[in-house]
């Protein structure tokens, strides 16, 4: 009996890996419960893969994706503490980068930056 009880915790003790789609709406989520607007990335679009393994996240909750490795889901899940790592976790091109961090037309507030990650689903 100990060990169908011991298998079980083992079992529920695996996370269940979110997919795409969830963990960009749990991210926009937590960007439009902060209190205050996060800063942007700019130019990750022109960045080399070497400069994308380089840049770190600001863990200081300051930006989208520090508030991503601040979750403690996604920590969970496998979200690492580059740039790079952050892509691979929630599957983004370079593009996809510039598309939600991009102030080239003015500044935005978090929620605008939560419904362009929505718009990645």
């Amino acid at each position: 009996m100990n060990q169908i009880v011991d298998a079980a915790t083992i079992v529920s003790a695996v996370p269940i890996l979110m997919t795409r789609k969830e963990k960009l709406l749990h991210w926009a989520k937590l960007i439009r419960e902060r209190p205050y607007d996060l800063g942007l990335y700019h130019r990750l679009e022109h960045y080399s893969p070497t400069e994308l393994q380089d840049a770190k996240i600001d863990a200081t909750h300051s930006t989208a994706f520090g508030v991503a490795l601040s979750d403690p889901q996604f920590c969970e899940q496998g979200l690492g503490k580059t740039v790079y790592a952050a892509m691979n976790f929630f599957e983004l091109s370079q593009q996809q980068l510039h598309e939600f961090s991009c102030d080239c037309g003015g500044p935005i507030n978090n929620d605008e930056m939560a419904n362009r990650i929505e718009r990645l689903v």
